[in-house]
Parts: C-alpha cells; structure tokens; sequence
C-alpha cells in the first residue's frame, strides 16, 4: 500500500511538472508591447491573433484524433517542439508577414497539445480508480501553472528591462525545449474501450473497428453530445471577455503611464490570485454545480467589465483587471469536469479538442474585432461590449444544463445530495 501511494504521489508531481512547463511563457505580459515597437499596429495584433486561433482552429480535432490514436504525449511533445520554433522565429524576424506564420505556427503547437494534458491526466486517474480526484489534482496542477506563468512573467520583465529582447525570447525557447523532454517522463496508461451505454456492450466488439473520428461523430450526433454543443459556445462567449482583454490589457496599462516591469508584475499579480483561485477550485466544484458557478463567474465578471470601462482611476483599473482575469479559474475547473464526466476514454481528447474548436473560433474572431474596435473608438466602449458578449454566453450554458439536463455520468464523483444546484 505505501509503494503504491508513493507510486501515485509520482505521477502526480510529474503531472504537476508538466503543468509548469505548459505554462512557463515570459513573453505572455509583454509580447504585445514588443509588436508595437516594431511598428505593428494593434489592429494588425488582432489579426494576428486571429490568424493564431484559426491556425488552432484547424488543427483542434486533428491534433485531438492524433493524441487518441497515437498517445496524448505524442501530441504533448510536437506541441512544445513547435512553440520553441515560434519561439526562434520571434528573434529572426520583425515584420508582418513573417510573424503571420509564426503566429499560426503558435496556434498548431497550442492546438497539438489542446486537451491532450487533461486527457491524460483523467485517463491515468481512471485508471487507478481515481477520477472521482480529478478535480483536486487539476486545480492544483491549475494553480501550479498559474504561479509558473506570474513568475515567468514577472521575469520576462526583468530579463527585458535588464538586457534585452532577445533575452525574453531566447528564454521562451529554451523553456519548450525543456517542456518536451518533461512529457517524455510522463506515464501514459492505455484504457480498454467503455461504451457510454450499457444497452450497447453487446456491439462492442464491432465499435473497437470503427475509427476515433466515427465515433466522435456518432457522440455528437447523439443527444447526449449534441447538448454539450451549446455549452461550448456558451463558454467560448465567456472567454472572449477575458482572453483578448489580457492581450490588449497590455497597451491599456502602458497608456496608463506604466513601464514595462510594472506591467509585468500586474499579469505576474493575476496568476498569483489565479492559483489560490484554482486551489479553491477543487472544494468549490465538488459543493456547487457548474449552473451555480456559471452564473456567479459570469455576473461578477459583466460587472468588473463594467467598471473597467469607466477607467475610473488605476488603483481600481488594476484591481478589477487582477479579478476579471483569475475568477475563470473557478468556473473553467467545473466546465472542463463536467465535460470529462460526460464523455468516454477513447474519444476524450477528441471531445475536449471540439470544444477548444468553438472556443478558437470565436476568439479568434473576437481578436480581430476587440482590435478593430479599439483603433475605432476607445476602451471604455469596446469593454461594454465585451460585457454584453459575456452575458449572452449564459444561454448556453443553461440551454445544455435546463434542456440536455445534467443526466447520468460516465464516471459519479459525488453522489447527488452532496451537491448544491
């Protein structure tokens, strides 16, 4: 029993491990502020980011079919290979063209590794009889990961303020480098095939001939995948209040007069709160339920937003920008539980990478119109926006949860009366 624990303590720290990797990123707080100094406007920035999303958007479902077919560290493994290509391009080049490649260059890499951490981290606690764990174990790892991108952020400020930015970029890459012999020291345990379905185990023996992607599309065919789509887009119109405002948060905060270093520990601030967030994540979502948690995370958020936009003085800028960007740690532990509840082994990292699908889809066009916007008019209008966006998405978290309902899981981790709807 105690080889057995330290055995399971291991795999954990090495999931934990391979959190730090995913999410050391120097460059995150400040990449933006490099692109304008080069001369790229911040209408040209959301373009590139879009074409990111979309380069991501294209290889979601491949990557997602490749991690089940040939093993998530496979995927894990180009993906941090391709990063620290961007990484090199990012010293090599300074004009938009080339950085239009490198940015979709960006979007693969993260696409090939979208969803694969998480798969195999359900699948390995599966496994050893522990999924009902799966929530703990990844809001620490989330929390884990969240420190590793403060500190590597804060540091990215350093590195630029002391040398150069060449130094930022050459530490990026030498960190994915790191990030892919890491994946390499992870266990992968292969689970035997599980229908969803008790009714069907009769046919299973002709579902293991069917291909990864005809079972995934049978799931989404099915009722039960079709109401997760819903959920999807509801979340994805959620993180589009977040994710381009912590691009853009960048030129906002040095508007504000703030240097470099200060800006850096701003973002290096919102991982800090992020990580007692994700730690709080795992004791949240096993006591309310994701319709809880979605409302709550949303309306809080709208609010913020709200008083973002009236740009009231920086204190309060810095405060609701520090709270806008980690309370979706909460909310995206219960979404992606939820999701994994849900869905069977063998097509798991294929379903995560279609909900990161219609997430990418519809940041990606978000970037290009937040930039657009914001060459236009100015913040304070784009952020109100921003909200309304934010709102809508609500609908579609109750549109799979009231109409799809919240029906039998693939795997119970609490028994109903312990939870709080």
């Amino acid at each position: 029993m105690g080889t057995l624990k330290i055995l399971k303590n291991k795999n954990d720290n090495l999931y934990y491990s391979l959190s730090i990797f995913l999410n050391l990123d120097v460059q995150r707080s400040l990449f933006v502020l490099y692109l304008l100094q080069l001369g790229i406007t911040q209408g040209e920035i959301g373009i590139l980011q879009s074409f990111l999303f979309f380069s991501s958007v294209a290889l979601e479902v491949p990557s997602g079919l490749l991690a089940d077919r040939h093993g998530r560290k496979c995927s894990l493994i180009i993906g941090f290979l391709g990063l620290f290509i961007s990484g090199i391009g990012f010293l090599l080049f300074s004009s938009f063209i080339p950085f239009a490649i490198i940015f979709c260059l960006f979007g693969a890499s993260i696409a090939m590794g979208s969803g694969s951490d998480r798969a195999l981290l359900y699948d390995n606690l599966l496994a050893e009889h522990r999924a009902e764990e799966y929530p703990k174990i990844l809001s620490r790892a989330r929390a884990i990961g969240a420190v590793s991108l403060g500190l590597s952020m804060l540091l990215g400020g350093i590195l630029q303020d002391t040398w150069s930015w060449n130094s930022v970029y050459i530490f990026f890459a030498i960190s994915k480098l790191a990030g892919a012999l890491a994946v390499t020291f992870i266990p992968e345990i292969k689970l035997p095939p599980i229908s969803l379905d008790a009714n069907k185990r009769s046919s299973r023996s002709n579902e293991n001939t069917e291909g990864i992607f005809t079972l995934l599309i049978d799931f989404f065919r099915s009722k039960k995948g079709a109401f997760l789509i819903p959920l999807f887009i509801g979340y994805a119109l959620f993180e589009l209040s977040t994710i381009p405002l912590f691009i853009y948060g960048q030129p906002f905060f040095s508007i504000q007069g703030l240097d470099v270093p200060m800006i850096a520990g701003i973002y290096a601030g919102v991982e800090a709160i992020s990580a007692v967030m994700f730690m709080a994540a795992g004791f949240i979502c096993s006591r309310f339920s994701l319709g809880i948690i979605a409302i709550t995370t949303t309306l809080a958020v709208t609010f913020l937003l709200f008083i973002l936009s009236l740009n009231i003085g920086i204190v309060i800028s810095i405060a609701s920008f520090l709270l806008i960007m980690s309370l979706p740690a909460i909310y995206e532990t219960s979404y992606e539980t939820y999701i994994h509840d849900n869905v069977e082994s063998r097509i798991r990292a294929s379903c995560l990478s279609v909900a990161n699908l219609v997430n990418s889809v519809i940041i990606g066009i978000s970037y290009t119109v937040f930039g657009g916007l914001l060459d236009r008019y100015d913040f304070s209008l784009t952020l109100i926006i921003v909200a309304a966006s934010c709102l809508v998405g609500l609908f579609g978290v109750s549109i799979t949860l009231l109409i799809g309902g919240q029906k039998n899981h693939l795997k119970n981790t609490k028994p109903e009366s312990s939870r709080i709807f």
